[in-house]
């Protein structure tokens, strides 16, 4: 996302620091058409098609001798708080609609580091998104949307519960989605400076099991990545440890385990020209969850203001439910400018491919919109 300077710069008077906080983001609005075999979930609507609609809010500044203090709340937005068009309220984080419900962080630097204090994206969601499948973030077309997920389990990224994990649903129908890692609250995330073009992080939530109320779910969250001239290639893990007690928030089986793995990597061929592909796999204590997945795709720019991208994934459930899913993304953006675009997305998912034209499990959603940086 290219960032704007577009708000305030103050001198603090006591270290002679240089304070500066920006605020940037991204809107976007495309018309969407949602056809499935179950017509009851047939729609046409406008919503964010190609990436998610959010304002970021950043600070920074200059402690001396080497160090830095920051901060970043991000929100994501939906039309009137993501109330569907019954009036129901909706259920993803991005349709809760409160402020301070994406990454959030407060930050402190040098030359050994960065440790990050809050709700940090996930390593996984980075390596799925910004390096396995960098062409479609995480809207139609994407690998690691809320419509379709490399992964399986428990996740934070399918209800609205705020950094908290619960558990996917499987099904043979529209309820085999996946399962995401975006963010947990309560995280403490270290990221390594860059030595040769490598870079590494780690981030623990510590689990409450005191069968309470407060009982929340531990997690370990890690990566390596290498990134230097046309190769970037990243691996990240995401582990899921639940209590002795179980945790309420979506009825998640005590002393289960579930981990999220993806191995991702993009290549420049040449200019314009950019190749990505992923493996992943997700493991668990639990019968219910074992997943292996693959995925590649590429984007051209065919003209100077005109990209093309497509790709295709596949998820192969080796648990006994055995319901595997496949998508394919198309996509096209015609620039108006560095920050303005036109595009067209496209994806045609099957929600299970052992079972095909059994009523919900064929989605098509074809979208035209435009969006904007800043």
């Amino acid at each position: 996302m290219k960032k704007t300077l577009i708000a305030v710069a103050a001198l603090a008077a006591t270290t002679g620091a240089f304070a500066q906080v920006t605020v940037s983001g991204y809107i976007d609005r495309g018309y969407t058409v949602v056809n499935s075999n179950n017509d009851t979930r047939d729609s046409k609507l406008l919503s964010s098609s190609a990436g998610t609609t959010t304002v970021i809010i950043r600070g920074t500044e200059d402690l001396g001798g080497g160090l830095k203090a920051g901060f970043l709340i991000g929100t994501d937005w939906a039309d009137v708080g993501g109330l569907t068009q019954d009036g129901t309220q909706g259920t993803t984080a991005a349709q809760t609609g409160t402020f301070a419900n994406s990454q959030n962080y407060l930050e402190l630097g040098g030359a050994f580091g960065t440790i990050r204090l809050g709700a940090p994206n996930n390593e996984v969601l980075t390596a799925a998104t910004a390096v396995a499948s960098p062409a479609f973030s995480t809207a139609i077309g994407s690998v690691y949307s809320t419509s379709f997920s490399i992964h399986q389990g428990y996740g934070t990224g399918t209800t609205g519960s705020a950094g908290l994990v619960t558990a996917s649903g499987i099904a043979n129908n529209h309820g085999n989605t996946g399962a995401r890692g975006i963010r947990q609250a309560n995280t403490i995330k270290y990221l390594s400076p860059n030595l040769s073009g490598f870079t590494a992080a780690v981030g623990v939530a510590q689990r409450n099991d005191n069968n309470g109320t407060n009982d929340t779910v531990g997690t370990t969250d890690m990566s390596v990545r290498y990134t230097n001239g046309p190769l970037d290639v990243m691996y990240a893990r995401l582990q899921y440890k639940v209590g002795s007690n179980g945790v309420a928030n979506g009825s998640l089986t005590a002393g289960s385990d579930v981990t999220h793995g993806i191995l991702g990597a993009r290549y420049t061929v040449m200019k314009g020209l950019n190749l990505h592909a992923g493996v992943g796999t997700t493991s668990s204590s639990l019968a219910a969850y074992d997943t292996r997945s693959s995925q590649f795709g590429a984007s051209y720019d065919v003209a100077p203001n005109i990209t093309i991208m497509g790709q295709y994934a596949k998820v192969n459930d080796k648990a006994t439910t055995n319901i595997d899913r496949k998508m394919i993304g198309l996509g096209a953006d015609y620039r108006l400018s560095a920050k303005t675009r036109l595009y067209a997305r496209y994806d045609n998912i099957d929600y299970n491919t052992n079972d095909s034209g059994a009523l919900g499990t064929e989605q098509k959603r074809t979208a035209f919109g435009v969006s904007h940086s800043f």
